[in-house]
């Protein structure tokens, strides 16, 4: 060891371990952090050899990635104890301590720092005390101290404790017999709480949340989290409704290789309906084998008004069938089979009545594409389905479907022949006076798919782009068939989209297939940015052109002459501006059958405006929706959605609220009002304080606001404590 003999003195003492002052691991991996050399300078040191060091006047130690700073150190190489003060800063990968005097066992890692200040993880969290004891690598205690995640310079808020423990191995942080501070004001008293220091899970309560509804009243709930395993985990949730009582609510999640599922349930004795309620889903996926699978959706509430009461969303209020389904699937090489059973739990409505679903029970399905030749395409398709309800006709479905087609296709262009078979058999049952029956249906279908695809490039000033033009054909025939004594189980019109019209069947279900002697042209052309391959614009129009007016209709045999509607589509996006536009029109009777109009302006972050509007003559639909989210300035942030139905002359589903972004801290307001399937409307009203790495307290609208807002973007996000 060799002492220079003018300051600053610099010596290096390889049996000098100061491990215990690393806030994380060793930065030099792989190598034991009591072997590696200390650095130490100083304006004056003294060595006795083997027993003690002591240095003072700008003390520097440097370890690995760990660097501290003191007025004077004494260490002692017997006991292996370190003493430093008046003066005390370490620094380790973002992580800084400082404090008046340090005392701590080397080896043990054990010891305390008194009067600190500590920042950690980058300054993500930072906070005082009146002593920091040393537990070990990355362990913490502080008596009388303070923790926030606010930047320097900003004391919004602080959770104060008589003991905080910070323990990073874990990521877990501990407060007792602590309080709540914010904007100065104390505002709620803890014996004890715990919060997360990292992305982990781990058991303990969950930040509570609280709101207000037009039905139910005040809400509170205090969710509790139970880490039972790494692959399965439990939480448990009391909740309060004002207006009706305790609610107890759990949630079960399992993962294992093989099987993954979820069971939920909630139940109250509702003061306000006098009866009891609740609500059960369970849901199961499970490969049995590499082509075995199982999967399982039962779900069930207790009566047709709990979703308009507890669902709390306009999507859970307009449920109308639950599902009791489950579904065996087997996969081969060029076959696959199923087998299904499902139910379902009907929510009836007194002012707009649901008509109950069949059942399936069960449903056999086969699908199967042998190769036969490279130049040939096979497909065989087949069902049999038990149909079930109550006071309907019901019994057997059975079909199959073989197709075979001839797809030539190059870089320019494809035409394909195809030839199919549908037969289809019904086996009814006896339903009061209507004797049982057989009926069959075998109908054969041709069609010829052809297309060409032209594209050239283009520019407009300095921007290259790149243009396409893709005309397509499609030939239908499909003879008529009297179909007017077939039930219909699962059968209806589906909307016509450019997709569709190029389908064998315009009906949804196989209840119905329809008669065809017609040809579809269309024509689409895009528009490319040539350097980014981004589409910016696309148009398109299609025709249905009948040689033969179809017959077959879904209540009997269509007599009235009907002539094919046009479809137009139309998008694009250039720089802040989306548009999206599909028509479908009706030239000779000048009737617009469905029309579909999307604006978007985002014209930077955090600001948003949409408008659509809504018309479907065959769903007797009509409305318009405005929506967005706007930067007000300071922080503040408003977003809100309004939809009106132009055919009822009356408002659907209403949100506004605020959001403000403080950097360690957000905040957000808002209240929602939607219609319930019973003709009354549900007010919710929704408020929550997010700290930044603890979580939320109130009744949090993001989820909400995301399903109402498209291009909606999230202010405030908390991360975790412990970034590394």
């Amino acid at each position: 060891m060799r002492v220079p003999c003018t300051p600053p003195f610099s010596l290096t003492l390889i049996s000098l371990a100061l491990a215990t002052l690393q806030l994380a691991h060793a930065s030099d991996a792989g190598t034991p952090q009591d072997e590696l050399p200390i650095l130490l300078e100083a304006d004056r040191a003294e060595v006795r050899q083997g027993q003690s060091a002591y240095a003072e006047g700008n003390v520097q130690i440097t370890q690995g990635g760990l660097y501290s700073e003191s007025d004077w150190v004494k260490y002692n190489l017997v006991s292996g104890q370190m003493h430093a003060g008046d003066r005390v800063k370490i620094t380790q990968n973002g992580d800084v301590l400082v404090g008046s005097r340090l005392d701590m066992a080397v080896d043990e890692r054990i010891g305390e720092l008194e009067n600190p200040e500590y920042t950690m993880s980058l300054g993500t969290a930072r906070g005082t005390g009146k002593t920091l004891f040393f537990e070990g690598q990355d362990k913490y205690r502080v008596k009388n101290g303070s923790f926030t995640t606010c930047a320097a310079g900003n004391d919004d808020w602080y959770m104060h404790a008589s003991e905080l423990n910070l323990d990073y191995v874990d990521g877990v942080g501990e407060a007792w017999n602590g309080w709540f501070e914010f904007k100065g004001v104390p505002l709620a008293y803890y014996p004890w709480a715990d919060f997360p220091l990292n992305d982990n899970r781990k058991t303990g309560f969950l930040m509570p949340t609280f709101g207000y509804s037009k039905s139910n009243g005040l809400e509170l709930s205090a969710p509790f989290y139970w880490d039972i395993a790494p692959n399965y985990d439990a939480t448990i949730t009391p909740a309060l409704h004002g207006k009706r009582g305790l609610m107890m609510g759990g949630e079960f999640r399992y993962l294992y290789p093989s099987f993954a599922g979820i069971l939920r349930a909630e139940g109250i004795k509702d003061r306000e309906a006098d009866m009891n309620r609740y609500s059960i889903l369970f849901q199961h996926q499970q490969n049995i084998t590499d082509r075995l699978r199982l999967a399982i959706d039962w779900q069930k509430v207790s009566d047709d008004n709990y979703f308009n009461d507890f669902g709390n969303s306009l999507e859970a209020s307009s449920q109308t069938s639950l599902p009791r389904d489950g579904l065996l699937t087997y996969s081969a090489n060029w076959w696959n089979a199923s087998a299904r059973w499902e139910t379902f739990q009907t929510l009836q409505s007194n002012i707009n009545p649901i008509t109950p679903a069949y059942d399936l029970a069960p449903q056999l399905t086969f699908t199967a594409n042998p190769v036969l030749s490279k130049y040939l395409t096979t497909s065989l398709t087949a069902e049999a389905t038990d149909f079930q309800k109550d006071n309907a006709i019901s019994g057997w479905r059975s079909w199959v479907h073989p197709t075979i087609s001839a797809p030539f296709v190059n870089g320019y262009s494809f035409v394909t022949p195809k030839l199919s078979l549908d037969a289809t058999q019904y086996r009814l049952e006896k339903l009061g006076s209507t004797p049982a029956q057989t009926i069959d249906r075998t109908l054969p279908i041709a069609s010829l798919d052809s297309g060409l695809f032209f594209e050239r490039e283009a520019s407009f000033g300095d921007l290259g782009f790149i243009q396409t033009l893709e005309p397509r054909a499609y030939y239908l025939y499909v003879p008529y068939k009297d179909q007017s004594n077939i039930p219909l189980f699962d059968t209806g019109e589906a909307d016509l989209t450019f997709s569709r019209m190029f389908m064998e069947n315009r009906f949804t279900g196989h209840d119905r297939i329809n008669d065809a002697n017609d040809l579809t042209l269309a024509l689409t052309s895009r528009i490319f940015d040539a350097d980014q391959g981004v589409e910016l614009l696309q148009i398109g129009v299609g025709q249905r052109i009948y040689f033969t007016q179809p017959k077959v209709g879904l209540s009997g045999n269509n007599t009235s002459d009907s002539t094919a509607d046009t479809l137009f589509s139309f998008s694009s996006r250039f720089h802040d501006f989306g548009t999206s536009y599909d028509l479908q029109y009706n030239f000779q009777n000048a009737v617009t059958q469905r029309a579909n109009l999307n604006l978007s302006w985002t014209p930077d972050e955090y600001k948003a405006l949409n408008l659509r509007y809504l018309m479907n003559r065959v769903s007797d639909v009509e409305q318009v929706t405005a929506s967005g989210q706007w930067a007000l300035g300071g922080g503040w942030y408003a977003v809100g959605m309004y939809s009106y139905s132009l055919l009822d002359h009356s408002s659907l589903e209403t949100l506004a609220g605020l959001e403000y972004n403080a950097g360690c801290w957000g905040l957000r307001l808002a209240a929602q009002r939607y219609p319930t399937n019973n003709g009354e409307y549900q007010i919710n009203y929704f408020a929550v304080l997010e700290l930044s790495g603890l979580g939320g307290v109130g009744s949090n609208p993001v989820k909400t606001i995301q399903q109402s807002i498209p291009n909606y973007a999230n202010i405030f996000r908390t991360n975790p404590l412990r970034t590394r």
